[in-house]
């Protein structure tokens, strides 16, 4: 059963992106990734994270068997996340550290 969350909890991490809307505006969109916690009732872990600034901004998060786990899983599912954003404001999604397109995040295979 899915978990219903309300809250990243505490944010381990943050990256900013910026979304180029003229020459002159752009829009600053964040991603937040909080740190990993067991689900109820299993030995799993689970890692929320976010998306603000673009989107649903929904609290997502991503499970694994221990809290590596669910952070790489995480981290490939915000790559995925932010891919399809990028696809929906026709690529231009920048992060600082590649002004090329690359946001610095696994993105899906094949693309």
């Amino acid at each position: 059963m899915p978990l219903k969350l309300d809250s990243v909890g505490p944010v381990i991490a943050t990256r900013l992106l910026s979304l180029a809307r003229d020459k002159q505006a752009t829009q600053e969109i964040t991603v937040r990734l909080g740190q990993p916690k067991r689900m109820p009732d299993t030995s799993d872990y689970y890692c929320p994270y976010q998306i603000l600034g673009m989107g649903s901004e929904k609290i997502k998060y991503a499970a694994g068997i221990d809290a590596f786990q669910a952070i790489q899983l995480a981290m490939g599912r915000i790559g995925a996340d932010l891919w399809a954003l990028n696809q929906e404001c026709s690529g231009q999604l920048r992060w600082e550290g590649d002004e090329h397109g690359a946001l610095g995040f696994p993105i899906p295979a094949g693309q």
